[in-house]
């Protein structure tokens, strides 16, 4: 439904998306105002099917709620995104292992 959402100008569908952003963007807000992140990647099935109509939204809403800015992008992978993010930095931190001490 949010893909359908993304697509449409109008309509229910939209309203949906639209709903869904203020919901999301009111989190995003909350969650910022404490951590105050760099940046904030979104990742999930949710926000791939909502896409950039739905990352525009989100900017926007949060532009208006947040207290800080904090830039916000798509994450390109989909599945298992945190388990990946872990095994990158542990092959990371392996090969920065393995290169001081083989000098």
């Amino acid at each position: 439904m949010l893909r359908r959402g993304a697509a449409a100008d109008d309509g229910p569908y939209r309203e949906l998306l639209e709903r869904f952003a203020n919901g999301f963007a009111i989190g995003l807000a909350t969650i910022s105002a404490v951590l105050d992140p760099g940046a904030v990647v979104l990742v999930g099935h949710l926000v791939h099917a909502g896409g950039e109509p739905l990352l525009r939204l989100l900017e926007a809403e949060t532009e208006e709620l947040a207290a800080v800015d904090v830039p916000l992008a798509l994450a390109e992978i989909v599945s298992q995104p945190v388990l990946r993010g872990a095994l990158e930095g542990a092959l990371t931190a392996a090969r920065d292992d393995l290169s001081t001490t083989s000098q």
